[in-house]
């Protein structure tokens, strides 16, 4: 970005804009003070000139040629260059303040105040020549999210808020502020035939798809959010795997301002949630609400990828990580599951296991750090014990975490008691696949097939379960005769 971007430091306030959005009142209940307008401004710019240079590369077609990340999504050259121009700008701007990118993960920050970065929302669509990929960009201040931008560089269209300020279009190659409309939701109060825009339909259950094809006017995501904020939708659901940290963060301002709701689509806060994503008018969010409840909720569709070769490195950091973390009380951290078997296909979800001595003791010990790293405790708290066991079931208990939507990749984090039998259990049907790389690809066409078949996650685990344990009979039969060992 050369001077004329942006500076250094932030820009001079210009003009308010019409209706004098740093006079509005801050969305009803809040207590935070409007947002610093002169941040609210720089971001305007930041985004602007990022979205140039992110069309710049979609238009040179030679940057949207894609790597695959451990978690299974693509990355460009582009997604990089501009995450590494936005940090730049960012360090020399705000220097004190904490960024989080997508493909650069956390900088810590002394402020209290964070960015979040997505520099290429959309990169499938960006690689396969699609213009609607968006940048987007966030700042959280000290009372939670304060700006939210997203910006469509081809369309030269963009939605900008601040808390306090107002939702706004601002349209051009250069937006802005000072020249924009001023955005509101629609006003429709009936439920039936609301147009909904959908997200990765692809993975929600088809309970769910059912549910919502019968009462509301499904169609494909489009501009998602900016729909809904500009009136030309009523509500945009995102279902399936879960959104990250970053495709969210903007959310809570834009929607809040143009006077909508945003949560989960179990009635969580969008940024606390499950990852899944409702937005609507408002006037329709709890009936949203009560119709993916009677559809039996959102679990998810299972998602097999191909097997990437990082999958082992990112294993070794994450466990590295937890060691650091959970001290002493984590006697052993271990890689575990199909991401820990070379040339395995698998959910783009890493397991790992942490054997301790006692578990109640460790739960407690454990909760406070693995929520400050985005981890949440699931009730779930019983492995399945394998057909033909007779030991009391006990003995199969666990404390099971999960993260979801960062920030790191998505984990379950299963804690069990050194020399449990579920601790074998999960080291040696790894091992015995390490051993036996002719097995591999027969298990994973197996899974391909039965994610392809089921209607979610829950059922792809049930019926995955019997398979297991006919592997773990034969892993048994190797383990005796080879003398291995956890």
């Amino acid at each position: 970005m050369t001077t004329s971007d942006t500076s250094a430091t932030p820009p001079p306030s210009p003009a308010p804009l019409s209706s004098g959005p740093s006079h509005s009142p801050s969305p009803a209940g809040s207590t935070a003070p409007p947002a610093d307008r002169k941040v609210f401004d720089f971001a305007v710019r930041l985004a602007a000139a990022a979205g140039r240079r992110a069309a710049a590369g979609f238009f040179a077609e030679a940057g949207r040629n894609a790597a695959r990340k451990t978690d299974g999504t693509e990355v460009t050259e582009v997604d990089t260059d501009v995450e590494a121009f936005v940090r730049g700008e960012l360090a020399a701007a705000f220097p004190a303040d904490a960024v989080h990118g997508e493909e650069g993960g956390p900088r810590p920050g002394t402020s209290g105040r964070r960015w979040i970065i997505d520099p290429v929302n959309g990169t499938k669509q960006f690689t396969e020549g699609d213009p609607s990929f968006a940048i987007y960009l966030a700042y959280e201040d000290e009372f939670g999210p304060a700006v939210g931008v997203i910006h469509v560089p081809v369309s030269r269209r963009m939605v900008a808020a601040g808390h306090g300020l107002g939702c706004w279009l601002l349209p051009g190659d250069v937006p802005d502020p000072a020249h924009g409309r001023r955005l509101r939701v629609g006003d429709r109060d009936v439920l039936t035939g609301a147009r909904t825009r959908m997200h990765n339909p692809a993975g929600w259950p088809e309970s769910l798809l059912t549910a919502l094809h019968r009462r509301v006017f499904l169609t494909p995501s489009g501009g998602g959010v900016v729909d809904v904020v500009t009136g030309r939708a009523d509500a945009w659901v995102i279902a399936g795997p879960s959104m990250g940290y970053e495709d969210r963060a903007p959310l809570p301002v834009i929607v809040a301002e143009a006077g909508g709701r945003v949560t989960d689509l179990a009635g969580a806060p969008v940024l606390a949630g499950d990852g899944s994503v409702l937005i609507t008018n408002g006037l329709l969010h709890d009936a949203f609400l009560e119709l993916v409840a009677e559809a039996g909720g959102h679990a998810m569709r299972a998602v097999v990828v191909d097997a990437h070769p990082g999958w082992a490195a990112e294993g070794r950091c994450l466990t590295t990580e937890l060691g650091a973390l959970l001290g002493p009380s984590a006697l052993r951290v271990e890689h575990i599951g199909s991401t820990a078997v070379p040339g395995l296909d698998a959910k783009p979800v890493f397991d790992l296991q942490v054997g301790v001595a006692d578990l109640p003791e460790a739960a407690r010990a454990f909760d406070a750090p693995l929520s400050g790293a985005g981890f949440t405790r699931s009730p779930y708290e019983h492995d399945h014990v394998p057909a033909g066991r007779t030991d009391d079931p006990e003995r199969w208990t666990k404390r099971l975490w999960l993260r979801r939507g960062g920030p790191g990749p998505d984990v379950n984090l299963h804690v069990r008691r050194v020399g449990s039998p579920n601790e074998r259990l999960a080291l040696l049907f790894r091992d015995w696949f390490r051993a036996h790389p002719e097995a591999v690809p027969a298990y994973a066409r197996f899974k391909r097939e039965l994610a392809h078949r089921v209607p979610d996650i829950d059922a792809y685990s049930d019926i995955k379960d019997p398979v297991v344990d006919l592997v773990i009979e034969v892993a048994e039969a190797w383990a005796s005769a080879t003398g291995w060992r956890p």
